[in-house]
């Protein structure tokens, strides 16, 4: 009886040492074939990586001139010297403030002296540009797309109705984008068009735009996520000032858990900064502020494109930004702006 239990005991023990002695072969096996593919691979990627990067300098767009691209963000009251470097880009003129993307949201940002305005463009589906951004429709349980509505449906849409604000504003309709070319005859101001569905026909009547009014690329910068709608429209229109915006990436969520994310978002930044960018010619580009630091704004710096940061809405964020990074950001209200709350102290 001892000696069976003798037997069975070192049965199991020469049935685990089989057992993690076949784990680690196929351990070592796996990454033996993974070190080869990756012998073989590098070179190839390297060979192609290098003739991209010599193909981009045969394709790539040529910039506008900084000096443009530095009044374009620096419109201030004539006159008046701001202590401010950076005046914030309001977006959809504030929507804390004032219904969103509407006439009454420009004046609010112009009575403040505030002169770089973010605004939303889409297209509808016979064609028309508005300045609409989807959640306005969706505080009203519209939740079809923009691009499958027509014109015609949003004319007597009441944005004022369904802002938080509403009652303290005067019904507010939906901007066109040739009222918005109206208005920008008559204001100093810079707009900002982020496009945040672009398809053909959008990049189409946003060229024949540009052509046809002058003002357009001396007021408007144009926005959007997609590096190749903005090659597509820089190609006609090279004298038009563009900013490129990075949503956040997937990679950022998992950085805490995963350490080789921080690998990923480097080269994944890295390629959007030596490849991408010289191609298209962008003069901006907007980063999430979980994945902006000084490195990465010296990094941007260096390739000749201004780093953007959003959304900033605290005040001890928006001072740090202004004094301690001076970097220009975007911000959904204009009653916590440092100088806007020492300037009613004063008062």
């Amino acid at each position: 009886m001892y000696f069976s239990t003798i037997l069975r005991v070192l049965k199991m023990i020469y049935q685990l040492f089989w057992f993690l002695t076949t784990c680690f072969t196929f351990l070592f096996n796996a990454l033996w074939l993974c070190c080869n593919f990756a012998s073989v691979g590098i070179p190839w990627l390297m060979l192609l990586f290098l003739l991209v990067c010599i193909a981009s300098k045969f394709v790539k767009l040529k910039c506008p001139a900084s000096e443009i691209v530095q009044s374009m963000l620096h419109r201030s009251e004539k006159g008046v010297e701001s202590e401010v470097l950076y005046w914030p880009i309001v977006s959809r003129g504030g929507a804390f403030d004032a219904p969103e993307n509407s006439l009454a949201a420009i004046n609010h940002c112009l009575s403040q002296k505030c002169y770089n305005i973010l605004l939303d463009l889409t297209i509808t589906s016979d064609g028309h540009l508005v300045v609409l951004n989807r959640t306005t429709l969706e505080k009203a349980n519209i939740n079809e797309p923009i691009h499958k509505l027509k014109l015609s449906s949003l004319e007597n849409f009441n944005i004022s109705e369904h802002h938080p604000l509403g009652q303290h504003f005067q019904s507010e309709k939906i901007i066109t984008f040739e009222r918005l070319l109206k208005l920008l005859e008559t204001n100093e101001l810079t707009v900002f068009l982020l496009a945040s569905h672009t398809n053909a026909k959008l990049i189409e009547l946003v060229r024949e735009a540009v052509g046809k009014n002058s003002l357009f690329s001396k007021r408007i910068i144009f926005c959007c996520s997609s590096p190749v709608s903005i090659y597509q429209l820089r190609q006609h229109c090279p004298d038009l000032v563009c900013g490129l915006w990075m949503e956040k990436s997937a990679l950022s969520r998992t950085q805490q858990y995963l350490n080789a994310s921080t690998i990923l978002m480097s080269v994944y930044g890295a390629i959007f900064r030596n490849i991408i960018s010289p191609v298209i010619g962008i003069s901006l580009v907007f980063i999430h502020k979980d994945e902006f630091n000084a490195q990465i704004s010296t990094l941007w710096h260096n390739v000749g494109v201004r780093p953007i940061v959003y959304t900033i809405n605290s005040p001890n964020e928006k001072r740090y930004f202004q004094q301690v990074t001076k970097t220009q950001y975007l911000t959904d209200s204009l009653r916590s702006e440092p100088q806007v709350i020492f300037r009613a102290k004063r008062k």
